[in-house]
């Protein structure tokens, strides 16, 4: 995406981090934005942002471990966090809850998604106590988050069928073209019949 901020890259008269916030409050209790550099860029949307705890960018592990550092020192009562990334702008209202139930039916420490068969760890539950292991991991040099969650008890909760556009990652500009002409569309369709 030559270098752009992907998050803040604009659909449909929105930037993706709006989508994302948007869909995304409505599951969770409190939200906040990891990133690591244009902090000032996300601050109109008047939620805490951290950085990674490690200078190394060591991927979205790091960024998972320090969403656990900062919930444990802000909000010591939560038990988990979830995981949103911030390159796709569409999912159902509904996956903080099946990866939930999935959690409390397995006894999992963390949960993630598979949507038609692809992979989507970034969607994903996280145990708080997974903190130490994580920060052993990324000390060792793991930097992928599938490898850690295969190495941990984990659980998949399936997505198949899915709306057009649902949890598809805008990684070129090829997909940022494709997923602004479906917001065209999807905003011609929810228009009232005169």
């Amino acid at each position: 995406m030559n270098y752009s901020d992907k998050p803040l890259l604009e659909i449909g008269g929105r930037t993706i981090i709006e989508s994302i916030l948007d869909i995304a409050n409505r599951q969770v209790g409190r939200l906040i934005i990891n990133v690591n550099c244009s902090h000032e860029l996300y601050n109109r949307f008047n939620v805490p942002i951290i950085s990674d705890s490690r200078g190394d960018f060591a991927g979205p592990l790091a960024g998972i471990l320090s969403t656990i550092y900062w919930v444990t020192t802000h909000v010591p009562a939560a038990k988990i966090i979830v995981c949103f990334p911030g390159d796709v702008p569409w999912f159902p209202g509904d996956v903080v809850e099946r990866m939930l139930q999935a959690m409390q039916e397995t006894g999992s420490e963390v949960v993630w998604l598979r949507t038609d068969g692809q992979v989507q760890p970034l969607f994903s539950v996280w145990s708080i106590t997974l903190g130490p292991a994580l920060e052993d991991a990324l000390a060792r040099g793991m930097y992928s988050p599938m490898q850690f969650i295969r190495s941990r008890r984990h659980a998949t909760v399936d997505y198949h069928q899915l709306a057009p556009g649902f949890f598809n990652n805008i990684n070129t500009p090829e997909d940022l073209e494709s997923a602004r002409g479906l917001a065209e569309q999807y905003a011609v369709l929810s228009k009232p019949a005169e």
